[in-house]
């Protein structure tokens, strides 16, 4: 009964073919929607490969799902066709091996009876052993999604035991599903010059460990949906992302576990709502890109904070941003602090270097620094736009901002300044915009502060220059054209405490060009004057010169007989105990 069916079939086809003949839509770029008859194919393929079996060039059609026996490898010539009938699946798993090795001539095609994407379920690899190789093949016409929403035209899923294929010049091409679908444990020992296009779903699907192995080479567009979808896990093994020729969607936060990800210059990631990645200590990320080629990190969603940002705690010196934009992070909805970037870390530091990077449309902060972090470079970015301010820092990462980047266009343009030790002999420089000091600021050694700098002063919050040891020092020198501010952010008298000398003989204490105004409110601390000194037998040096001392809640300057240094040129006005005083001895 079998033979006389077969046998009407082939007498109505349009085009027939034997297992003896090349097909006719030879080459690579064959038979794309064509829009002829479909091939009629005389040969059955066999429900049954009960022993390794090769496949002469010809065109078979595949009734049912074969059933392939334990440790069989099927080997499929060049110009082998096989035709699927609806729902036909075609499985390799555990100790099977399918080699299907064509040429550019003659390619091994898997299609489908009727070209309607979804026709058949597609190629799918299972937990297999040994690698199975797939080398100028064109799948088409699969990835059936009615009972699998992550089917693909190839489809590679295991457990711990892992998955492997090679992939080398194959296309995959009008899936109803994806046109590649791989899990974490896939191993592609060769990928490379693929063609995945017309494809429902998108390229690919891959979970993260894959994505490395991708080429440039490979094209990836033409489909419903151009983006190669990531889906978001921890990244264990070292992996570059190639610049393809479509965007990668980053589906969740990636973490990276004793890993160095880098990626090349020109990549796209749209970053899902709630992504974002991960660098602890042992890994780091090295995103370099260029002026003509840079890398672009942008939310799918077009709003603030719409995803969480970068978040490096790594003290590695190959962490690198450099010619990379990044927008739409900075996620406040549980964390105050949240940044399009973070550097932190406990005592063991984090370090990145970060040039001709922009920072923007982030819900928090541009850039949060933590004590520890150390950036390497600080040149050519751009912050701004952002919804909490250009950066906050902790103060012992402040003098690493630099005037070679800018700060301004945020809805709060202002540095803000975690108030604590500055430990090292460091300088300020002066910003596009004043840095916001909250707290008590104590210096353990020289603070500079570069002319033209603003400080603005929250509520009881103050600079405390104190020690025995005449190490700790301010020294605020600024010019006539360019004065160095210390001002409250509320402008009334007393808003802030005020800045304090405290048994410190340093001589580079000093105030020269500076405007100094709504101090003086620390008189809950005892303070007599804005500008303070308090000493026992070891005396303070400091100076004040040719600065303005204004709206002050006590006296302008108040020092007490141990002061040592000038006090010249200085205009004073609307300080409510009075301008300057100096205790006797």
């Amino acid at each position: 009964m079998r033979r006389i069916i077969v046998g009407l079939v082939a007498a109505i086809a349009v085009m027939g073919c034997n297992p003896g003949e090349p097909t006719t839509d030879a080459g690579v770029d064959a038979g794309v929607d064509a829009g002829t008859q479909p091939e009629v194919c005389v040969t059955l393929l066999p429900e049954r490969f009960p022993v390794s079996t090769t496949l002469a060039g010809g065109c078979y059609l595949a009734q049912k799902t074969p059933v392939i026996s334990a440790g069989v490898t099927l080997t499929m010539q060049p110009g082998v066709k096989i035709v699927f009938s609806r729902d036909v699946d075609f499985s390799i798993s555990a100790d099977q091996v399918l080699l299907a090795q064509g040429t550019a001539e003659h390619p091994i095609v898997f299609t489908a009876l009727l070209p309607e994407r979804g026709f058949w379920k597609g190629l799918g690899f299972e937990g297999t052993s040994t690698p199975s190789r797939l080398d100028w093949v064109i799948v088409e016409y699969g990835g059936n999604t009615t009972a699998d929403r992550d089917a693909a035209g190839i489809k590679l899923s295991a457990d711990s035991r892992g998955v492997r294929v090679g992939l080398t010049h194959t296309i995959v091409r009008h899936s109803q599903g994806w046109g590649l679908s791989a899990s974490g444990s896939s191993v592609f020992p060769q990928f490379e010059a693929n063609t995945f296009t017309l494809n429902t779903l998108g390229p690919a699907a891959l979970d993260a460990p894959v994505v490395g192995v991708l080429d440039a080479a490979s094209g990836f567009a033409g489909n419903t949906r151009d983006e190669l979808v990531v889906y978001g896990m921890s990244l264990t093994d070292s992996a570059t992302w190639k610049a393809i020729d479509v965007p990668y969607y980053v589906s969740k936060r990636i973490a990276l576990s004793t890993a160095d990800l880098t990626l090349q210059p020109g990549v796209t990631l749209h970053m899902a709502d709630g992504s974002g990645f991960e660098v602890p200590e042992g890994s780091t990320l090295n995103a370099a890109g260029t002026a003509e080629k840079p890398i672009v990190m942008t939310g799918v969603t077009k709003t603030r904070g719409a995803w969480k940002g970068l978040v490096f705690g790594s003290n590695d010196a190959r962490n690198v941003l450099d010619h990379v934009t990044i927008e739409w992070a900075g996620d406040i909805t549980s964390d105050w602090t949240g940044s399009a970037v973070k550097v932190i870390a406990d005592s063991r530091g984090a370090q990145l270097r970060m040039a001709n990077t922009r920072l923007t449309d982030s819900e928090g902060f541009g850039l949060y620094l933590s004590a520890s972090a150390i950036l390497t470079d600080f040149n050519g970015n751009v912050l701004t736009r952002n919804g909490s301010g250009p950066a906050y820092v902790g103060s012992e990462t402040v003098h690493q901002l630099l005037p070679t980047s800018t700060y301004a266009g945020n809805d709060l343009d202002r540095v803000q300044v975690g108030a604590n030790w500055v430990n090292d002999s460091v300088t300020w420089n002066a910003l596009d915009v004043p840095y916001r000091l909250d707290g008590k600021l104590r210096p353990q050694k020289v603070l500079t502060i570069a002319p033209g700098t603003t400080i603005e002063l929250t509520e009881q919050s103050a600079i405390s220059v104190a020690g025995t040891d005449d190490v700790a020092g301010l020294h605020a020198v600024g010019t006539a054209a360019l004065p160095i501010t210390f001002t409250g952010v509320t402008k009334t008298a007393g808003f802030w405490d005020g800045i304090t000398f405290d048994g410190d003989n340093n001589p580079a204490n000093a105030l020269d060009h500076c405007i100094v105004e709504y101090g003086g409110g620390a008189t809950r601390l005892g303070w007599k004057g804005m500008i303070f000194s308090h000493s026992d037998s070891h005396g303070v040096t400091v100076s004040v010169t040719n600065s303005t001392v204004r709206y002050s809640a006590t006296y302008g300057i108040w020092f007490n007989s141990g002061q040592t240094g000038s006090v010249s040129g200085n205009t004073y006005s609307n300080n409510a105990q009075g301008d300057y005083f100096r205790e006797q001895p």
